[in-house]
């Protein structure tokens, strides 16, 4: 062996002490007596009297981690066959017992009585339940099915007191195989209460099996993972990319972790590798390091792969899993409303977009800011976990959050090279695409936002028909053709402004005055009020802007009327599919209803949360863009076109929009039922892929604000709109309203004691556009 190769302290030294943050937390270790031990761990020799207990925990790490080792953790018995299960579940409830922010597992097994168990999770400081296959009833237990050695009594009482259940998996494959990969998904959806451990990061010891069958467990809001003993990055990385950050918990196995050697994918399989299977003296290149020192290396690497920084590493190194067991972390300050607290002092308006703006849903409580984002569930500045049931983004991910296929081809590209002197190809394959998605259209422009979009249509219409007025319906962004629409007219007409567009109090403020009139609203449905806008304005319109529907379908006709009048007045139908593009039939609404623009403008879901917007048009129209300057650096960048290519094929794949419509109607019909079962006035309204609630009431800002204050404290985003997503399942809403009912128990409460406000500890939202804070000049 080769002597210059450095020992485990001096290579922690060199590897790993700037990475391991003080004060971690053990996910998995064992605690046991001299009788308890089984083969292959450290001898009794080595071991002080034979007991592995606290001290023998501190003693054995410290002199290669020093003050770096882990200050608590989750302990539990050695799972022997011929265990005295009772005195080691004792023993390890004793060493614990000085170490306040340290957790136990009780180890159990199918023969056990539940009542007594009950009785001994009520009496003593156990997390859960710690469950392992040497105690099913056959002979060659390694391929054993969970549920012979999982009692369903463990998960019933795991469910009843939010306990966890650390699980190792056996036969050949672990998670990649389908009868693991179907126990698991049956009983965590069964018992949404119950956190379930999957030891060894799923069993990861062959990386190949964790990296293949991790998306089985994809949308499982309460499975965990820990680290102990792998000794390869692969399983860390797999599910770091399908979970984020916050299932994984460090673990070191111990005193698995004290012995030498490491653990290696072999193929389909895995093989340990140690001194009663290698000579190391053979190499002047290897020397065996401890197991636990190999699994912190790992993790370091796929920590790195993923770039994960410091406040990540924390994370998997001691809060997951303090928050999952409910051990109290420091918390200096709510870090979430601070960052907004400062925000507005540095950022006009507090947020870039007013549907963002904590204002709008609940003032001093709404959380502004996400740490990570992942399917329908968020997780704030501080931790907390909520699932998003409000707009998924203000309808911009309706695959749900980091969509796996979406991000897989965004992340390639940004590994590649984002940017550069010349083109992407993805913006030429993603124009292609939609005219063949679209086939009256010829041409494709690309930009970035909603707003810029509908600018860079106008431009079009206007420069197409050498036109400067506009006729629109609906809701089309912030800029100064659009707000155009508020400034003073010379008729104050009713239906002159923007406030039955969506958006009441729009100033215009900073809209050149000579922009004046150069808009003219109509409302949907109503072909009488274009039909007058034609009579009076029709030679000087350049374009009929509208949305293909909002709120409600439209009326026999109707869109067939206003197809017609731009035909014979020579106006361009421009078509803004941003907020509805793609939910009512794949490539937007007005297929769904038959009708071709000559400009159709999508945004928002094109990219499924990367920035992507796109102007789609006949080639007689779209030429004109040739003849305007419409020029952007940022225009030319690989992840929007690559992003919405990816979200497109998932979309061509996957039923999106019945899946979408089953879960808003299944949401519409709990909201009206809960009205009714609690006698509050409410009301629904918009497509199921759209939908809008609130209260019919005069109070209904108050009731709104109320609610989802009290909702936050459940766990769950709302506002006044459920845009559903693929992420979605029947089972978020169900947890919604069984949540909801509670809260609809107390709003009623508050209207009959006439206290509603008193029960407000914040401002009531805000319903418009609006100062934050108060104008300078007053």
């Amino acid at each position: 062996m080769n002597s210059k190769l450095p020992d485990d302290k001096t290579l922690f030294d060199q590897q790993l002490k700037q990475f391991i943050p003080p004060g971690s937390f053990d996910a998995h270790a064992h605690f046991y007596r001299p009788q308890d031990a089984i083969a292959g761990l450290p001898s009794s020799a080595e071991n002080a009297q034979g007991f592995s207990g606290w001290q023998e925990y501190c003693d054995k790490q410290e002199p290669w981690m020093g003050s770096l080792r882990p200050s608590a953790g989750l302990f539990f018995a050695i799972p022997n066959p011929k265990l005295e299960r009772d005195g080691a579940n004792e023993y390890v409830l004793n060493q614990i017992k000085d170490q306040p922010g340290s957790r136990a597992l009780l180890l159990v097994t199918p023969a056990d009585d539940p009542a007594e168990v009950e009785a001994k999770i009520k009496a003593g400081p156990y997390s859960g339940f710690k469950v392992y296959h040497v105690y099913a009833d056959r002979p060659d237990t390694l391929e054993a099915e969970p549920q012979e050695f999982i009692p369903e009594w463990a998960w019933e009482l795991s469910e009843q007191y939010s306990l966890a259940i650390m699980l190792h998996m056996v036969r050949a494959r672990a998670v990649a195989d389908p009868v693991n990969q179907s126990y698991i998904r049956n009983r965590c959806l069964q018992y949404p209460n119950a956190k379930l451990i999957l030891a060894h990061a799923a069993r990861g010891f062959c990386g190949n099996h964790t990296t293949e069958g991790i998306a089985s467990l994809r949308g499982l809001d309460n499975v965990f993972f820990d680290t102990s003993a792998v000794c390869e990055a692969q399983p860390f990385e797999a599910i770091l990319r399908e979970f984020g950050t916050t299932r994984l918990m460090f673990g070191t196995d111990f005193s698995v972790s004290e012995l030498t050697g490491r653990c290696v994918s072999i193929g389909d399989g895995f093989l340990w590798l140690g001194d009663q299977n290698v000579n190391w003296e053979t190499s002047k290149f290897a020397q065996p390091a401890r197991v636990g020192l190999e699994s912190l290396l790992a993790l370091k690497q796929a920590c790195h792969t993923l770039r994960l920084n410091d406040a990540d590493v924390e994370r998997i190194f001691g809060t997951n899993a303090r928050q999952m067991l409910g051990i109290q972390t420091a918390s200096p300050q709510n870090q979430t409303q601070e960052t907004y607290r400062r925000a507005k002092q540095l950022i006009p308006g507090g947020t870039q977009l007013l549907s963002k703006r904590p204002e709008m849903f609940a003032p001093d409580c709404w959380p502004g800011y996400y740490r990570e984002a992942s399917g329908c569930e968020v997780i704030d500045l501080d931790g907390r976990k909520y699932h998003d049931l409000a707009t998924s983004g203000i309808g911009s991910c309706l695959l749900g959050y980091r969509d796996p296929d979406v991000t897989d081809a965004v992340v390639r590209r940004v590994q590649l090279g984002s940017m550069s002197s010349l083109n992407a190809p993805e913006e030429v394959e993603l124009a292609a695409l939609l005219t063949e998605l679209h086939p009256w259209s010829d041409q494709t422009r690309f930009c970035r936002t909603g707003g810029e979009s509908m600018s860079i249509a106008v431009r079009i219409a206007r420069a197409s028909t050498g036109r400067d007025e506009v006729a629109l319906c609906g809701y089309h962004g912030w800029s100064d053709w659009y707000l155009a629409t508020n400034l003073p007219r010379k008729s104050a007409e009713t239906g002159t402004t923007l406030d039955k567009h969506l958006l009441p109090g729009l100033e215009p403020a900073g809209v050149p005055m000579g922009l004046a009139e150069t808009t003219h609203p109509f409302t949907y449905n109503d072909i009488d009020a274009l039909k007058q806008i034609v009579k009076e304005r029709g030679s000087k319109l350049a374009a009929v802007v509208m949305e293909p529907t909002r709120y409600t379908h439209p009326e026999p006709g109707f869109l067939e009327a206003v197809r017609e009048i731009c035909d014979e007045c020579g106006a361009v139908l421009v078509i803004d599919e941003i907020t509805t593009g793609w939910r009512l039939t794949l490539g937007g609404a007005h297929l769904h209803y038959g009708i071709e623009p000559d400009i159709a403008v999508f945004a928002k879901a094109l990219g499924n949360g990367h920035p992507i917007a796109a102007i789609i048009g006949r080639r007689s129209v779209m030429d004109a863009a040739e003849n305007s300057f419409i020029s952007s650096t940022y225009w030319t960048e690989g992840v929007g076109p690559t992003a919405a290519l990816a979200t497109i094929k998932k979309m061509r794949s996957v039923d999106v929009r019945q899946h979408i419509n089953q879960i808003g109607e299944a949401f519409r019909a709990g909201w009206s039922e809960l009205g009714a079962r609690h006698q509050l006035p409410v009301k629904v309204f918009g497509h199921a892929v759209l939908l809008h609630h609130t209260f019919d009431h005069p109070q209904a800002a108050e009731l709104g604000t109320l609610f989802t204050i009290r909702m936050l404290d459940h766990g769950f985003l709302t506002g006044s709109g459920f845009y559903p997503t693929l992420a979605h399942e029947q089972r978020h809403v169900d947890a919604y309203f069984q949540a909801a009912d509670a809260v609809f128990a107390e709003l009623k409460q508050a209207l009959d004691q006439d206290d509603l406000m008193a029960r407000l500890s914040t401002p009531i939202r805000h319903s418009g556009f609006a100062r934050l804070t108060p104008s300078p000049k007053s």
